[in-house]
């Protein structure tokens, strides 16, 4: 193989580490905002859980139980 060949292989060897390295990264911070989503959305879910919950209680309370505020 003659020297410039050497040389191309080792600047790609060299951005395919780099490459290796960013991809790592992204991986990481990918994960990091999935788990900072999944833990929000939950929270987000429980208070829409418990709305529901007051609401249909206070409809319970006025439609069947005649109570008016």
């Amino acid at each position: 193989m003659n020297e410039s060949k050497a040389r191309q292989y080792a600047h790609l060897a060299q951005q395919l580490k780099a490459l290796q390295a960013n991809l790592e990264e992204t991986n990481r911070q990918f994960e990091t905002m999935s788990r900072q989503c999944n833990e929000h959305l939950v929270g987000q879910l429980g208070k829409i859980h418990a709305s529901w919950f007051i609401g249909g209680n206070r409809c319970f309370e006025e439609e069947l139980l005649g109570k008016h505020r």
